[in-house]
C-alpha cells in the first residue's frame, strides 16, 4: 500500500467516524428529524432481531472483529515498518546539472523534486508490464549518484530474459528524465513463493 493510498484510507475513516459523531450530536440534541432523543439506544426492535440471531449474531460479530483487528494491524504495521534502505531526500536539479557551483543568488526557476515521486514514477513504469504484478524501488544515498534497489513481483510465466530488457529499458527512461546515473543498482525477483533470484 503506498503512502497516497493510506493517507487516502485514513481520510475516509475519518470522514466516516466525524459523520458519525455529529450525526449522533444532532440527534442527542432533538434536531434530527424522525428521531426521539429519550429512545433508548437499542430500541426493542434491535433487540428482537440480536436474539433471532442467537448464536450466529455473536459468531458474526466475532468475525467482523477480527477481520477489523487485522486490517488494523496492518495497517499499522504498514505504516510504522522501517525501510530497509534510507530514502533519498528532495532533489534540487541545479546539482545534478553542475549548476550548484554558481556564485551569486539563486538561478530563477530552480526546480526541487521529490525522490518519493521518482520513486512512485519508475515503480509505474515497471508495473507497465503485464509479466509484473508488483513493483517496489528505494532509493537512496546523493544525487547525482544514488543507489536505487528494485524488488519485483512476477507472474508464474514471466520470462527473465525479457524482464530483464523491460527492466533496463524502465531504469535507463529514468536516468534520463532525472538526471541521476545509480551509482548501485540492484534487481531482485520473486516468481510467485520461489526464492528470490537476480535478474541483475
Amino acid at each position: 500500500m503506498t503512502n497516497s493510498a493510506i493517507r487516502t484510507l485514513w481520510t475516509v475513516i475519518g470522514i466516516v467516524l466525524t459523520a458519525i459523531g455529529v450525526v449522533g450530536l444532532i440527534a442527542s440534541l432533538g434536531h434530527l428529524a424522525g428521531v426521539d432523543n429519550t429512545a433508548p439506544l437499542l430500541w426493542s426492535g434491535l433487540l428482537r432481531t440480536w436474539r433471532d440471531l442467537d448464536p450466529w449474531g455473536l459468531v458474526i460479530l466475532g468475525l467482523l472483529g477480527v477481520l477489523f483487528a487485522w486490517l488494523g494491524s496492518s495497517l499499522l504495521g504498514r505504516v510504522l515498518r522501517a525501510r530497509r534502505y534510507p530514502v533519498l531526500g528532495d532533489l534540487d536539479l541545479r546539482s545534478v546539472t553542475g549548476q550548484a557551483a554558481v556564485t551569486g543568488p539563486a538561478l530563477p526557476g530552480a526546480t526541487r523534486v521529490r525522490g518519493a515521486r521518482l520513486v512512485r514514477g519508475l515503480e509505474r513504469d515497471l508495473a507497465r508490464d503485464p509479466q509484473v504484478r508488483r513493483a517496489s524501488v528505494t532509493l537512496a544515498g546523493t544525487a547525482p549518484r544514488p543507489e536505487l534497489w528494485i524488488e519485483l513481483q512476477l507472474n508464474s510465466r514471466a520470462g527473465l530474459t525479457a524482464v530483464r530488457e523491460h527492466v533496463s529499458a524502465a531504469v535507463e527512461r529514468f536516468r534520463t528524465t532525472s538526471g541521476l546515473a545509480p551509482r548501485r543498482l540492484e534487481v531482485t525477483a520473486r516468481i510467485d513463493t520461489a526464492r528470490p533470484i537476480r535478474v541483475h
